[in-house]
Parts: C-alpha cells; sequence; structure tokens
C-alpha cells in the first residue's frame, strides 16, 4: 500500500518498492529490538528495587543458582489480580513480571512452583518465540484474530506449556505446588487492569480469549500435574 501511494505522487514502482521494504524492515527491526521495554509498559509493570520485595526476591536468586537459570531482571504490577509473565528476546536471561495480587495469594512452594515454570521457558526459548508473536504478529494483525491464531499454529506445538510444566516439577520435585497454585489462579479468575489482548498469552494463567492460545488450558495443566 505504501508503495502504491509513493508511485502515485511520481516515484518509480521499483523506487518506492525499495522504499517500502527498507522501512518494513527498519520498523520491524525496532520493534523486536524494544519489545520487552514494550510489553512491560503495556502491563504497566514497575522495576522492583532491591530489597523491597524481599521474600520474592531470594526465592528467585535461590532458585537461578540451584538450577543453573541466569538471573531475571524483576518487575511488579500493582495490581489485585494474581498473575505472573515472563518476558524477553534470549534464551539466558528474562525479565520476570509478577502482580502484587499473586505475591499475597500464593504461599511459598507455590510461588517456588510458578517461578521455575517461568524460568523454564525462557532457557526452553518460549518466552523468545511468545515475545516474539506478540509484538511481531499479534500487535499488528490484532484486526485478523484468525490469522494471528493460524500462524500460532504453525510455530508452538500444542504440547509446549504442558511440556514446560513436567520440566518445572522435575526441578522443584513438588508437583503439587505447581498444580495447587494454578488451580488458585484459574479459580480466582480476575484478568490485571492492564491486559492488552496481543500479549495476553504471556500470562502464566491466560485469560480464554487470548489471541494467541497456548493447546492447554490452566485447568488442562492441572489435571495434568495432578496425576503425577
Amino acid at each position: 500500500m505504501f508503495a502504491v501511494v509513493l508511485s502515485l505522487i511520481g516515484i518509480s514502482i521499483l523506487l518506492a518498492t525499495l522504499i517500502a521494504a527498507v522501512l518494513s524492515i527498519t520498523t520491524t527491526n525496532l520493534a523486536y529490538r524494544r519489545m520487552e521495554l514494550n510489553i512491560i509498559k503495556k502491563v504497566n509493570a514497575e522495576a522492583i528495587d532491591q530489597g523491597s520485595y524481599p521474600k520474592f526476591e531470594n526465592l528467585v536468586e535461590g532458585l537461578c543458582v540451584a538450577h543453573g537459570f541466569m538471573s531475571p531482571n524483576l518487575f511488579v504490577i500493582p495490581d489485585s489480580a494474581p498473575n505472573m509473565m515472563m518476558v524477553g528476546k534470549n534464551s539466558s536471561m528474562g525479565n520476570l513480571l509478577v502482580t502484587t495480587g499473586l505475591l499475597e495469594k500464593v504461599n511459598r512452594v507455590q510461588l517456588e512452583g510458578l517461578i521455575t515454570h517461568e524460568l523454564t521457558r525462557t532457557r526452553n526459548r518460549l518466552v523468545l518465540l511468545d515475545c516474539t508473536m506478540a509484538v511481531l504478529v499479534a500487535r499488528p494483525f490484532s484486526f485478523l484474530p484468525e490469522f494471528v491464531k493460524w500462524i500460532a499454529t504453525k510455530i508452538f506445538a500444542s504440547w509446549a506449556v504442558a511440556e514446560t510444566d513436567l520440566q518445572a516439577v522435575s526441578l522443584t520435585r513438588y508437583p503439587t505446588a505447581l498444580a495447587s497454585a494454578l488451580s488458585s489462579l484459574n479459580i480466582d479468575g480476575r484478568e490485571p487492569m492492564a491486559n492488552p489482548k496481543f500479549c495476553r498469552h504471556l500470562w502464566i494463567n491466560p485469560p480464554g480469549d487470548a489471541l494467541i492460545k497456548s493447546g492447554f488450558s490452566t485447568s488442562d495443566r492441572v489435571a495434568a500435574l495432578s496425576e503425577l
């Protein structure tokens, strides 16, 4: 479309196409480079000052040391809805975002299970894929939800989130903790106030109307973990 507009004002189709291609590549590259910041801002997350949430900070640090994860940057979302997400664009380190509601709702072993799940997703590159899909596909094509869902089915394995659950509990050795945490979040059902549709699939307990589906609902995951 942009190339057509340029051609109408006297620029050749070839040159117009080249200009449009350069602008498209530049825009896509910028969106990718800034995708972490964009998502963090959209959900109103704030960087945690060291010592502000000592139990949470110490638990993350302990899990990283115990299981060889890179320590993520920590953010808090002032929202009573209990949820958590990891944002990042590489497999070594991410940004762990947690709502105040989640920190108030779950106990220590439940929180350990949730954190380990998100750290495992980072190591498996699922966070990278999820964030890339959010910023480069779901956001610009949000007006074409069926197209977004179709692309997602070509990129994500339907069992990926369930496999991550299994990998996480193989580290904590306590599947009941993750199962009870997910069940608690699912029963609560509240969604964060700042909850853009393009990145809803990033939540550990994603809402049902997320543009990108994980393949396993939270209740399915709870049922699977309860069998272990």
